[in-house]
């Protein structure tokens, strides 16, 4: 069996919330080893995420905390004492990646910044994540998943044109910004396989949201048309009478379906519904400028069609019609089944959880499954076992609050 992409690679974990949980994530299913440095007692902040198992708080039950570390080891230690920053030290000589999501400055008030840890190990690789970067005039507000999806822009591309700006579902700025970082680490550690020299990565979530609007559709309307992009509900940002359409969300007979056009196949439209009106010339030459009427006639078809029979008739003619799944069609999908991307996991506290594997396959090398640690579970090993600590040199950091250990 091939090795891992990232294997024999350590990744030291210092940051909290999403962002750098999923970055650690990312890293740690292409096989690196993460250990996730937790605040002893409280933990990272996902901990304190809800939904919990059957709704009551904890610590060592919460979803998005049991996801975002799968796999990961825990050691609970107090970075903002002086032993906890030894001890961060100390690993640091030994790691390849250190992840952080502390405010700008909070590192080098902690004596723990990228010019610190470099003089410890000159190969090292650090990665900020912060809302705003590491410097311009906003690097020291603060910043939430709401902040971000804000000033990106995309907030104000969501919803409908007569209505507020809305935020999607979920924690997407955060994510973004997550995935971004461990592509950059993982260029990074190519780039020391070359010159053997570590660096400083900084990464916005602002930036990240941003990066990803459709520059084409959107940036260019500014620089080279001077129009404003605003919100088009479910359609297509994009105005001109000429434009492909449609793309848009519509109902069926028990639920919502993403229509939309083919490039491949314009007519099929026409062919799907059987009515011709929808590949006459007129329509066909200004889609977008038809956009009211191409949805009253396709939700005149789909009134009498349930979604999963249309998605299977469209899809035969190569029109990209899809359900609008619930979270449990998700699960119970026959695609996700296929591909096994839904597993069971055992944890100690929270029992047996069905996961999701990773989004990439790499046959060669097969995704590993693990769980979740328990808060400072892997303390005692790490220190012991790899630091070289004692018995007594432990307790004695237990009973000062500086470590917690299993």
């Amino acid at each position: 069996m091939t090795e891992a992409a990232l294997e024999g690679v350590t990744v030291l974990d210092l940051s909290d919330g999403v962002p750098g949980g999923y970055c650690t994530k990312v890293l740690r299913d292409l096989g690196a080893r993460v250990v996730k440095i937790e605040a002893p007692g409280v933990g990272d902040s996902t901990r304190r995420s809800g939904p919990f198992l059957d709704g009551v708080p904890s610590i060592e039950t919460s979803a998005p905390f049991l996801y975002l570390t799968a796999g990961k080891e825990s050691v609970a230690v107090d970075i903002a004492s002086t032993e906890g920053r030894d001890v961060v030290l100390k690993l640091a000589r030994t790691a390849d990646v250190v992840v952080e999501s502390s405010k700008p400055g909070r590192m080098a008030d902690l004596g723990l910044s990228y010019n610190r840890l470099e003089q410890v190990n000159r190969a090292l690789i650090m990665a900020s994540i912060a809302y705003f970067g590491q410097s311009g005039p906003y690097s020291d507000y603060e910043g939430s998943e709401l902040v971000a999806y804000a000033v990106s822009g995309y907030m104000y591309l969501t919803g409908d044109e007569d209505r507020e700006p809305m935020k999607a579902g979920g924690t997407q700025a955060e994510y973004q910004a997550g995935l971004a970082a461990a592509m950059a680490i993982v260029a990074a550690l190519t780039y020391r396989d070359f010159t053997g020299e570590g660096q400083h990565i900084d990464l916005s979530t602002v930036e990240a949201a941003s990066s990803t609007l459709d520059g084409v559709t959107v940036y260019s309307m500014v620089e080279h048309k001077g129009e404003t992009p605003t919100r088009a509900g479910t359609r297509l940002i994009t105005r001109e009478p000429h434009a492909p359409y449609p793309s848009a969300l519509l109902p069926a007979q028990d639920g919502w379906v993403h229509v939309h056009y083919s490039p491949s196949n314009p007519e099929g439209l026409a062919w799907l519904t059987a009515n011709p009106r929808l590949e006459d010339p007129e329509v066909m030459g200004a889609m977008r400028g038809h956009a009211d009427e191409i949805d009253a006639l396709l939700v005149d078809w789909l009134k009498d069609h349930d979604r999963e029979e249309v998605q299977t008739l469209a899809q035969e003619i190569r029109v990209p019609f899809t359900m609008v799944q619930s979270v449990p069609e998700v699960l119970e999908d026959p695609q996700n089944t296929a591909r096994g991307f839904f597993i069971d996991t055992e944890h100690p506290e929270a029992g047996t959880l069905q996961y999701p594997t990773s989004p990439f396959r790499q046959p060669e090398i097969p995704w590993s499954p693990g769980r979740a640690p328990l808060l400072g579970e892997h303390t005692r090993e790490v220190l012991v076992n790899e630091l070289g600590s004692n018995d007594d040199e432990l307790r004695g950091l237990v009973d000062s609050g500086v470590v917690e250990a299993k």
